[in-house]
């Protein structure tokens, strides 16, 4: 049994809270695997009658990550959990029904709240600290000092910034994660941001804070298309968006303190604690707290956690043993006493004789290295054959953290047999489990598999897991495309197998966030590989080309292509060279590098010449003059567009003419050429619509009713408006949709329907604020508007 009651719920009154709540009680009962939760929580009967699982381990994954909010989960779930806990945490069964109903209470009263508060705002996540572990133990001053330093706050005239240093494997990343929990429940219940900045990572480069601070401003509600993409102008925002409210800051495992600088709010009310394993001297005003191994008596009392305080007890002096032999270095004790507690049978003597034996035989390492490697070579060896494949796999695996349907591709295994390893692993401590089913694996333990990896494994072996898995990330993220853009043929070639495992565009994008850190990862571990692995690299960037289109990641795209694009260079991929220099123009067009973007054009468009391919000389012209009619030259746009336009009517390429016509349309409106304008996109639309290309038809109509708008001819534009909206609404293009809502609102406030242009008007804003076009700033000023301001998305695609 756990020892202490159960966590109350009874503070909780959102749904946020709650899920917290049952977060902690997982964390009470010792922090069950999936799978021993899914076998306790039985099963219940479907809607159809049929049995099964109360508790499938990816919805608990998914209710615990808050994925779920605003909604809670059904009540039948929340009891199956619940009970489960309990049972895992060794509640007696007498004492079940009375928290069982404590939960039910709560659970009611949220529900019932929530059904009155129709305006309520769309979740953020404020609240993104990674999970406490029950067993932390120890370190008391040092807390009091955080506890003291954040009081501190309260009177202080700038943020509060404190760095805790230490070796590895000393706990710096679980103190700072305890301490921030103790401080949310306080005053720095507002805001709470973590990032793990990956400093001093074995395989991968430390976090750029261009991207931590990108993740941090859509967490603060910014939307992807208002990210400034230089470092200081994100700096800059973020310091604004955090200007008087109370945050609390986690940066973990920074590298540096210029990694750091740009991720430090500006003004007082906030603190930052900042893990690192360089003491950070540097960062002007920071407070320091260095971190040593710990005492015997805190070794000894992690020891009694895990091992229980009947067998610490009874062999007092073997205890000391065992923790002096782990240099009294948290990890190693750690790592020890949970092989000791999976071991019921071995004695604490056997296990001190068994970590002496080990440290002598590892003479050449430091007392430090000594401890730590003895420690997980015990766990290691104690795990099946297969199992110890799979650890040493995935100490090579790109990112910093990996699912079980990678894992399955990385191992060559079935995904259910990935799951299975998984959870053991979590069992046994050699993984941490973060939000949404992912894992990690702590840096000292990547190393250490990895020296397994070269002594147990050919060198074929990692190289073939690693083409494996890029294969896997290739095939989503063709699906991917397939989804989100359906009629793209240029960058994807090769259809994707099986059926795909999402069923609408926003569920791709979902999963490509998820991946993002692990995709650009696999795409420069790819390029370095033998054999098909620089072939991989080039054919996963140009299949990630659309689902990152627009998501705020300009300056990795940038960096991608221009690596694909050298690795077909080198390879003699004319075409592919092309593609990428031609995807380049357009990114560098985003940020407002014209000369570059032109430069990248013109070069692809001499290769697309050279190899005679006609689609290709049509892309980049009509690139060429969009970009024209962007910065305002009319005429060199409409030049450009003519060319296309001849290139594409001589080859026969239909899907090339009506998105050439399209992009006339919207020149034309732009000159005052309305007639032609109109006259443009109704013939874009008709061929669209012959090819089957729906998107392509719901784009031309959408602007075709822009354009009669401009005409002074509302009534005749609401038609062409409401078509486009019913296409995009079938094919989930949420953007979209929105910019329709708005043109009816517009069409129906010139005809003095001013009810109906407010109602649009208003679906609209909150599409636009839940898809993250508008953030909750923006969006709340243009609710209170009579006539609202067109959003500067719109008025730049129409």
């Amino acid at each position: 049994m756990s020892g202490s009651e159960p966590p109350n719920p009874a503070d909780a009154r959102t749904a946020a809270v709650f899920i917290d709540r049952m977060a902690e009680l997982r964390l009470w009962a010792g922090k069950p695997s999936l799978r021993t939760l899914n076998r306790l929580g039985g099963t219940t009967t479907s809607p159809t009658g049929a049995a099964t699982d109360a508790l499938p381990t990816t919805t608990v994954s998914w209710v615990l990550a808050g994925k779920g909010l605003p909604r809670l989960p059904r009540m039948a779930f929340v009891e199956s959990f619940v009970v489960a806990c309990l049972t895992a945490g060794g509640e007696s069964p007498e004492e079940i029904p009375r928290h069982l109903g404590r939960w039910r209470a709560v659970w009611q009263a949220i529900t019932a709240s929530a059904a009155t508060d129709a305006g309520a705002r769309p979740v953020r996540a404020y609240h993104q600290l990674p999970m406490d572990l029950p067993e932390f133990t120890g370190r008391q001053a040092e807390l009091d000092r955080l506890g003291a330093l954040g009081e501190a706050v309260e009177d202080a005239t700038a943020p509060v910034v404190v760095t805790i240093s230490g070796v590895a494997g000393v706990g710096k990343t679980r103190l700072v994660i305890h301490a921030a929990h103790r401080f949310a429940a306080g005053r720095f219940d507002e805001v709470q941001l973590w990032a793990d900045l990956r400093g001093f990572h074995p395989e991968e480069a430390p976090a750029a804070a261009g991207s931590v601070l990108a993740d941090f401003l859509r967490l603060l509600g910014v939307a992807d298309h208002q990210l400034p993409d230089g470092l200081d102008a994100r700096a800059a925002l973020y310091r604004d968006r955090l200007n008087g409210r109370r945050a609390l800051i986690v940066l973990d495992d920074a590298a540096t303190a210029d990694q750091v600088r740009p991720l430090l709010p500006g003004t007082a009310g906030c603190l930052v604690l900042i893990s690192s394993r360089r003491r950070l001297t540097d960062l002007d005003g920071a407070q320091t707290l260095p971190l040593v191994n710990f005492s015997t008596e805190e070794s000894l009392r992690l020891l009694r956690w895990h091992a229980g305080p009947d067998r610490v007890r009874a062999e007092p002096d073997a205890a000391r043993s065992v923790a002096t032999l782990c240099g009294h270095l948290p990890l190693a004790i750690a790592v020890t006493a949970r092989y000791l507690r999976s071991h019921p049978a071995l004695s604490l003597t056997d296990l001190a004789g068994r970590l002496a034996t080990d440290q002598r035989q590892l003479t050449g390492l430091s007392p430090h290295a000594r401890s730590v490697r003895a420690a997980f070579d015990l766990s290691y060896r104690a795990l099946p054959p297969g199992h110890q494949r799979v650890a040493r796999l995935l100490a090579i695996h790109p990112g910093p953290d990996f699912t079980a349907p990678s894992v399955a591709a990385l191992t060559a295994l079935a995904e259910s047999t990935a799951q299975t390893v998984l959870d053991d692993l979590l069992d046994e401590h050699l993984l941490d489990e973060t939000a949404g089913a992912r894992y990690r694996m702590h840096d000292l333990l990547r190393r250490y598999l990895t020296l397994q990896t070269q002594r147990e494994d050919a060198q074929s072996e990692p190289h073939d897991a690693l083409h494996r898995l890029t294969r896997h990330y290739l095939d989503r993220a063709r699906h991917a495309t397939n989804l989100i853009h359906p009629t793209e043929t240029r960058r994807v070639t090769t259809a994707p197998s099986g059926p795909a495992p999402w069923q609408s565009p926003s569920e791709a994008v979902a999963w490509v966030e998820a991946e993002y850190d692990c995709l650009v990862s696999t795409v420069r571990r790819a390029a370095e590989l033998p054999d098909a692995g620089p072939a991989l690299a080039i054919e996963l960037v140009a299949a990630l080309y659309r689902p990152l289109a627009n998501r705020g990641h300009s300056a990795d795209r940038i960096a991608l292509n221009d690596l694909a694009a050298r690795l077909a260079r080198q390879h003699g991929d004319r075409r592919a060279e092309a593609q990428f220099l031609e995807d380049l123009g357009t990114l560098y067009g985003q940020v407002g590098r014209a000369g570059e973007a032109v430069g990248h054009s013109y070069r692809a468009l001499a290769i697309w010449t050279e190899l005679g391919d006609l689609t290709g000389q049509r892309g980049c012209l009509t690139d060429l003059g969009n970009s024209c009619r962007q910065q305002g030259d009319h005429d060199k746009a409409i030049e450009y567009l003519q060319e296309a336009l001849a290139i594409s009517i001589d080859s026969g390429d239909r899907q090339g003419e009506a998105s050439v016509l399209n992009f006339l349309g919207l020149t034309c409106q732009g000159t005052g050429e309305l007639d032609a304008a109109t006259e443009h996109l109704a013939r874009s639309a008709e061929i669209y619509a012959e090819l089957g290309n729906r998107l392509g038809e719901a784009i031309a109509l959408a602007n075709h009713g822009w354009a009669l708008q401009r005409s002074g001819r509302p009534r005749e534009a609401i038609p062409y408006h409401e078509r486009s909206l019913e296409i995009f609404r079938a094919l989930n293009d949420r953007y979209n949709e929105a910019e329709q809502h708005w043109g009816i609102g517009q069409a129906r406030h010139q005809l003095g329907d001013t009810g109906a242009a407010g109602r649009h008007w208003h679906t609209a804003i909150k599409m636009l604020r839940d898809m993250r076009a508008l953030d909750d700033e923006q969006a709340a000023e243009l609710l209170t508007q009579k006539i609202p301001e067109t959003p500067e998305l719109i008025r730049l695609n129409t």
